[in-house]
């Protein structure tokens, strides 16, 4: 007879996962088929009844069926995390990544769900209900409208310039660019979610960079490479060390092993590649290893070069910025996928993100990627547990799992989203998850830090470096977010809870590395 008595939490979060991968399935296949019943050509009663009847299969049925495996999905991590409470009070061991986090929940008090997805108490929901799905059927459908319009038009215009012996190649990354732009505004017109401010700005500055880029290789023939949306994922070398070495004691050093990996370019010279940093990380009593993904920050090319917008090999630079911010999915994080997977980390093995600056951007979108962060076990999927960064402006997304942790350190104080002279501006551009409407993005597991920083120099990129970067100017561990953070931990009600729940398991004693892995890896070099 087994030993084991109720609950077996993992399955049950595997289950969840299986939900999930479903539901991101079916609107796959929803999306595919929308666009072919929209694009194909055909005309008539016959054609109008079928473009009806599947208006109503796909906005009735199958949303129904996709709200209740949300419903199902969240209601078995909401039981599984209350079975891991009720064990952890017996005394029973629930593993590394799956015991509750003492970190206190984060603030969720004034979020836009959108409105398919709140309930309005001065509306009868049989009034409610109907009225909105009608509305979210007509912006739907008016969207698809202008999509359809917009690829005849592009289509049309691509053939133009096809025949005049034009560049047309700039056009395919403004027409990418252009649909990601529509699918924000859809959701936010159809109800499904409300999308940030910067999460909007960024996808139309890009929108309106691409199209410029498309117009000038289209009328000089030249092919430049601004805002290159070309993928990344290319593994040049890997370097690995075998331990067993101590693992770091504290977060402080994790942000150090981050800064550890930034490539050494004092004269700001384009990068044709970058380095991921991978340990892994065992426990001296057994068990399964962890692994602790570090990603650096913005490098290479500068900020006011041409190279520093999609030209260099490494995937991090200005353009993958803005396409971060935009909710898109960037070289960058191919890399990231492209490294864990060269050190052999195994599918659904628990993972801890850390970075610094865009890395931390890059860890926070991969955590709230259900295709990334899912503890299914699937190929290419890892168990997020934490995704831990600072000076990152993270509050564009959420954790694709309720179990995973993301904490985001900023210098401020800030003011209705923006530092005072002492912050730390470059955190501050996701606005502080402000939603079109006054809302904020917000989960209980997404934890802003807010720490106090540096009072301005009368230099200004003296002030940006003070306030942004992880160490002082030589290296020095006291300065930076390696000090602030260092001096923090221990009284900081977030940050001494993620500290405990880290040790033992990623760092601390009982902890040790026995394999490092440095992963060089880039994108295409432009032809």
């Amino acid at each position: 007879m087994s030993g084991f008595y109720g609950m077996d939490t993992q399955q049950v979060r595997d289950h969840s996962a299986a939900c999930r991968t479903g539901m991101n399935r079916i609107e796959e296949l929803r999306g595919a088929l929308d666009s072919a019943v929209t694009s194909v050509t055909w005309e008539g009663p016959d054609a109008e009844d079928f473009r009806d009847r599947w208006l109503q299969l796909s906005s009735g049925r199958i949303s129904g069926l996709l709200a209740e495996l949300e419903d199902q999905a969240s209601q078995l991590e909401g039981e599984a995390d209350q079975q891991d409470v009720v064990s952890d009070r017996d005394g029973t061991e629930s593993g590394p990544g799956t015991r509750p986090s003492t970190i206190p929940d984060a603030p969720t008090d004034r979020m836009d769900r959108g409105y398919l997805h709140e309930d309005n108490p001065w509306i009868p929901n049989w009034l409610e209900n109907p009225a909105e799905q009608l509305f979210s059927d007509t912006a739907g459908l008016i969207s698809d409208g202008i999509g359809w319009g917009g690829d005849l038009l592009m289509d049309g215009i691509s053939a133009v310039g096809d025949r005049l012996g034009l560049n047309m190649d700039g056009f395919d990354q403004f027409r990418r660019d252009g649909e990601h732009l529509r699918e924000v505004m859809t959701d936010w017109a159809t109800g499904e979610r409300v999308p940030t401010i910067s999460e909007v700005l960024a996808s139309t500055v890009l929108t309106a960079g691409s199209g410029g880029v498309a117009v000038y290789e289209a009328l000089t023939g030249n092919d430049i490479a601004f805002l290159d949306d070309r993928p990344g994922g290319i593994v040049h070398d890997v370097t690995t060390s075998t331990g067993p070495t101590p693992s770091p004691q504290s977060l402080q050093d994790q942000i150090l092993d981050n800064n550890a990996l930034r490539m050494d370019n004092p004269g700001a010279a384009p990068l044709e590649s970058g380095q991921i940093g991978i340990q892994e990380v065992h426990n001296s009593r057994g068990g399964d290893p962890v692994y602790i993904v570090q990603i650096p920050p913005t490098e290479g090319a500068g900020i006011g070069t041409g190279d520093a917008w999609g030209a260099q090999g490494n995937s991090r630079d200005w353009a993958s910025n803005l396409r971060l911010v935009a909710g898109q999915h960037p070289a960058a994080m191919d890399d990231v996928r492209a490294a864990m997977d060269a050190a052999g980390i195994p599918p659904g093995a628990n993972v801890m993100l850390v970075g610094h600056s865009q890395g931390g951007i890059v860890g926070s979108h991969l955590a709230s990627d259900p295709s990334f962060n899912s503890a299914s076990g699937a190929d290419g999927t890892y168990n997020v547990t934490h995704a831990f960064s600072v000076g990152s402006p993270v509050q564009t997304v959420l954790p694709a799992q309720g179990g995973t942790e993301v904490v985001n350190v900023t210098h401020g104080p800030a003011s209705l989203g923006w530092p005072s002279s002492t912050g730390d501006h470059i955190a501050h551009l996701d606005l502080q998850g402000t939603q079109i409407g006054g809302g904020r993005l917000q989960a209980s597991n997404l934890h802003e830090v807010v720490l106090p920083g540096t009072a301005a120099p009368t230099s200004g990129t003296e002030w940006l470096h003070v306030n942004h970067d992880s160490v002082g100017p030589a290296g020095e561990p006291h300065l930076g977010y390696a000090g602030t953070v260092g001096r923090s931990t221990e009284s900081h009600p977030v940050l001494g809870p993620l500290q405990n729940d880290l040790t033992g398991v990623y760092l601390g004693d009982g902890t040790y590395v026995a394999e490092s892995h440095v992963v060089t890896v880039g994108r295409e070099h432009r032809s």
